[in-house]
């Protein structure tokens, strides 16, 4: 056309609106006004909402803009167009602005309400939408149906049903009547939160008031009742059901597949189509799911690769189930695999599929796979999302990359206590106590209070440091200052805070007069201060305490084993009764470690190790002066047999070819499965200093960081 006017620019404008296609309104628009033609105040109307649709801030504040210079904003008359404004704000998560909008407005409408309401709400600000819902009724608006369901349905998904409850009796005191979204959201949220008493009491209230004769009711009981776990009563209701939709054979398919029936899950799935409903993506991803969840990953697998073939399109959530089933049920790398193949076919990885696959690979020797994730998350801008930052600063300290997890925090816009409690345990487990310090003043300087997790850190780190006293304090004054309840975790890091100070008696009191009662992981606390001093009576005390505690732990077993023939020989120490001595462990203790993106497995004793391999590290024992019966400092060999006896531990090995086969510039990772013995501690601090090596070990139980003939657990651990 030659000439566009106004009308016609409305007439596009509209038939693209109607049809929901938003981000083809916005493009009209900007077009329109580069032409010259202004939008009226109905057709700014209609742009606005779509901005508000597409969450488009910059054209939507330019819009607002517009309206005032042309006096769309100030009469009683532009209450729509003032509307619009608000509802643009909110939806683009500027309550601010919207707030600034609507005290501005010379008339507000229930639509003005119910949209500064429902901000509020999404904005989890509570006590506000409950002040506006007084105001309105002060000012002469009453309240109407979408305004209470938009108060009740945000109560209910945020798991205040008490609140949401109280609130549907004001509504019907009120005068106004429940419909079928008010009953829904509420039934919904006890399906969620998996609260079955509740959930059956508004079932009864419902079929009091004759609430329950619709599908939608229908399929929200149906809901409730399966995730609750009452599948026969999921099965009833989803029968007694008139016209069944989609929603109602999902929702039952799902229940028989989260409760372990994935062979009536998958006869129902079946039957849809001859009931007429097709299948949709969800009712494949929930068998997928169901399937993998039950651990028959091949059946999974199958119906993964037949849905194309039916015409149903995978989305990202069918990708996710895949890598997220996989990582659950042990198969790493093929979660990995499942990732790039997902790349691949041009499917754009979310934050679920991100948290899903990163913690699988948060260990020493899969550091570039971390990174490998890291470039996926950066291309997709996904790196700004607080759960996947903090889940980046989580893998890089866990796979030994400090620098990296610093670098990701430093770059966190959106710091919460998880960013913090991530990056403080980060310098914890590498050995830096003083940053650990630093971010623990700092975080407190922004206003953030530290947690369970953070003060448990901090008393550790006190305990390196040596400076009891101020971890007493922060331990006694916890519930005080912090409104942090003492639980067995900051017990533990008490009972390891006084050992390292070579408090053993103090350490022993604190358990002795606990409030709880002590898990394992106090007693380890104790066993290993009492093996790092040498007491055997107090390791052997723990020791005990923990076989009760885990009697089929081969590790302790074989403590109690070691520590019985240490006592024999020495003091006069009531014997105990040790399950499968003869046995011992298990398994023979391993070791996996890193080389040019490959990992290889040697275990204590390998009689496949290379004799060059043996006869390498031979020779470097011999050129640093030691031998198999050096084992330093005093502390108590009880977590593991002698060379003399097994033959070369594990990590000895790992360390030879490492040295051997990898560039002298790369850091040597392992993990090991059990502690590290002192000799072969002495033995990679030795190796870190003669061929200047960094050499990371992970061990049940701490890591450990090899630099110039140190070890970043001081020689504790």
């Amino acid at each position: 056309m030659s000439h566009r006017d106004l009308l016609t620019w409305s007439a596009m404008i509209g038939a693209y609106a109607t049809r929901g296609m938003f981000d083809e309104v916005l493009a009209l628009a900007v077009s329109m006004v580069s032409e010259g033609v202004l939008p009226d105040r109905f057709l700014i109307t209609r742009i606005l909402q779509a901005c508000a649709y597409a969450e488009d801030l910059e054209l939507g504040s330019a819009l607002h803009s517009m309206a005032i210079r042309r006096g769309f904003m100030g009469r009683v008359k532009d209450v729509p167009v003032g509307n619009s404004v608000l509802v643009m704000y909110v939806k683009c998560g500027e309550l601010g602005r919207a707030r600034g909008v609507f005290e501005k407005m010379r008339r507000r409408d229930l639509g003005t309400w119910n949209s500064m309401i429902f901000g509020c709400c999404r904005s989890c600000e509570w006590e506000e939408a409950r002040r506006l819902l007084e105001d309105m009724r002060h000012e002469g608006t009453e309240p109407g149906v979408v305004t209470w369901n938009t108060l009740i349905s945000s109560y209910a998904r945020s798991g205040d049903l008490d609140v949401a409850v109280e609130l549907l009796e004001q509504m019907e005191e009120s005068g106004v009547e429940p419909d079928v979204v008010t009953w829904t959201s509420l039934v919904s949220a006890c399906a969620s939160l998996k609260l079955l008493g509740q959930g059956s009491e508004l079932h009864c209230y419902a079929i009091k008031i004759g609430s329950v004769n619709n599908v939608l009711s229908g399929n929200s009981l149906v809901d409730m009742y399966a995730k609750c776990g009452e599948i026969v009563a999921a099965c009833r209701i989803f029968n007694e059901i008139p016209e069944k939709d989609i929603f109602s054979w999902n929702s039952m398919v799902a229940g028989y597949a989260q409760a372990g029936y994935c062979g009536k899950a998958y006869e129902l799935f079946c039957k849809m189509e001859d009931y007429g409903i097709r299948r949709n993506v969800i009712t494949w991803n929930t068998m997928i799911s169901g399937y993998i969840r039950n651990g028959d990953d091949e059946r999974a697998f199958e119906l993964f690769q037949t849905m194309e073939g039916y015409g149903i399109k995978r989305d990202t959530a069918s990708w996710n189930i895949l890598i997220a089933g996989s990582v659950h049920n042990g198969y790493f790398d093929r979660a990995l695999r499942i990732f790039r193949q997902m790349q691949s076919a041009g499917m754009k990885p979310d934050y679920i599929t991100i948290l899903s696959i990163i913690p699988a690979f948060a260990n020493l020797v899969a550091a570039w796979k971390v990174r490998e994730i890291h470039a996926c998350i950066f291309h997709h801008n996904l790196e700004m999302d607080g759960k996947i930052a903090n889940a980046l600063i989580n893998a890089y300290s866990k796979s030994g990359d400090l620098a990296a997890a610093c670098s990701v925090f430093d770059r966190h816009s959106s710091r919460n206590i998880i960013s913090w409690n991530c990056i403080i345990v980060a310098h914890l487990i590498h050995g830096s106590p003083t940053q650990v310090l630093d971010h623990f003043f700092e975080m407190k300087q922004h206003g953030v209070l530290p947690d369970h997790t953070t003060l448990t850190a901090v008393i550790k780190v006190y305990g390196m440091e040596g400076m009891v006293s101020e971890g007493r304090e922060i331990f006694l004054n916890m519930d005080k200052v912090y409104n942090v309840t003492p639980d067995l975790d900051h017990y533990a890091a008490m009972v390891e805070l006084l050992g390292r100070s070579g408090r053993l008696q103090e350490a022993y009191e604190i358990i002795d007069g606990m409030p709880l009662t002590p898990n394992f992981t106090v007693w380890d606390a104790l066993l290993t201060s009492a093996i790092m001093h040498g007491n055997v009576r107090l390791a052997q005390l723990a020791a005990t305490e923990m076989s009760v505690i885990e009697p089929n732990d081969p590790r302790i077993q074989m403590v109690l084993s070691n520590l019985q023939d240490l006592a024999g020989k020495s003091f006069d120490v009531p014997k105990v009764t040790v399950h499968n001595k003869g046995r011992m462990l298990d398994e023979v203790e391993s070791c996996l470690v890193e080389i040019r993106n490959m990992v290889y497995f040697f275990s204590t004793g390998d009689n496949v190790a290379s004799e060059h391999l043996v006869a390498e590290l031979k020779l470097m024992l011999i050129q640093m002066g030691l031998s198999m019966s050096d084992i330093g400092n005093g502390t108590l060999e009880v977590e593991e047999e002698m060379e003399e006896v097994v033959g070369f531990h594990c990590e000895k090995l790992a360390i030879a070819l490492a040295i051997s086969d990898s560039p002298c510039f790369r850091s040597i990772r392992i993990i090991k499965t059990a502690r590290m013995c002192n000799h072969c501690h002495t033995f990679a601090k030795l190796v870190s200093e003669k061929y200047g090596r960094q050499i990371l070990i992970k061990d049940p139980k701490c890591l450990h960081k090899f630099e110039n003939g140190n070890c970043s657990c001081e020689d504790y651990w």
